[in-house]
């Protein structure tokens, strides 16, 4: 999906939300949306959204002298999400559908994107998420071709919200004997998972961590590892999280790839022919109502 005008005022917005997360003085913000205004204009517009993000976060972190812009901001988000990976925990061990509510505990998880605000109201969208039914549900098929499959992919999406993907993980290892990698951002972009806060929540435990190379909030293939590529191609199926994962991988149509996430945005929400606030679990290989 290559960038549409709103994409521009949207990347200039989470210029601003970065100053402010930041709390830089007066000065330094001004410099930080000057320098944001200039990569901006420079960018191409024939590439996708998340790596248009690439060269204006490098920029706000050079400008504001730190590598990781919210860095802060990502271990408050976790302890913030910790009660609500407890009470995800008793909704899937009380659940009838165990897989399915450990599917929704992981769009749950996916409200939490600094790209799109700095403040959220999880408690609402904790509980209304899991009484939301799809607004396009490939789930099924999602769990049936993990029955026949080896090896499953999950390219991970934000901090904090790797900690409900550990859930899904769990229950999925617990039906299906299969491998399961894990793939991380290869340096901090927004608030998109490391392998940092990765091995800091023991995922681990569950799967094999990647550290995919990939630089962009969105798995860019011709940009990841030699090792993260030769697991991509081998994988029997894929669980791509986020808005950023479908952006840069939804022109590709392939068959093993599994869209989860929350639309945030009218770009996308048009893109895919739903509604902002829809949940989606799609594979766009398959037809999509």
């Amino acid at each position: 999906m290559l960038l549409k005008p709103d994409c521009f005022s949207c990347l200039y917005e989470q210029a601003l939300r970065v100053a402010k997360a930041l709390e830089c003085e007066e000065r330094c913000a001004k410099s930080m949306m000057q320098e944001a205004a200039k990569v901006l204009a420079a960018i191409d517009a024939n590439q996708t959204p998340p790596e248009a993000a690439v060269p204006l976060y490098a920029k706000l972190a050079e400008v504001a002298g730190v590598e990781d812009v919210y860095a802060k901001q990502k271990q408050k988000t976790i302890q913030q999400a910790l009660p609500f990976v407890h009470l995800a925990k008793e909704k899937i061990a009380k659940s009838s559908k165990p897989l399915a509510t450990a599917l929704k505990a992981a769009v749950a998880g996916n409200v939490i994107d600094f790209a799109m605000q700095v403040s959220f109201k999880l408690e609402e969208e904790f509980e209304k998420i899991f009484t939301t039914p799809f607004a396009i549900d490939h789930q099924e098929a999602f769990f049936n071709k993990l029955q026949k499959a080896q090896s499953l992919v999950i390219l991970g999406d934000n901090v904090a919200e790797h900690l409900f993907d550990k859930l899904l993980m769990q229950e999925i290892k617990r039906v299906f004997d299969l491998d399961i990698y894990y793939f991380v951002r290869g340096k901090p972009i927004i608030n998109d998972v490391t392998i940092k806060e990765a091995k800091e929540a023991n995922l681990d435990e569950v799967c094999k961590l990647i550290d995919s190379g990939v630089d962009t909030p969105g798995f860019v293939f011709s940009r990841a590892s030699k090792e993260a590529k030769r697991i991509f191609l081998r994988a029997d199926v894929v669980l791509a999280k986020g808005m950023g994962n479908y952006e840069v991988m939804e022109s590709k149509k392939d068959e093993r790839v599994y869209f989860l996430f929350k639309v945030k945005c009218q770009v996308v929400a048009s893109h895919i022919g739903k509604n902002v606030g829809d949940l989606i679990c799609a594979n766009l290989a398959k037809e999509v109502e």
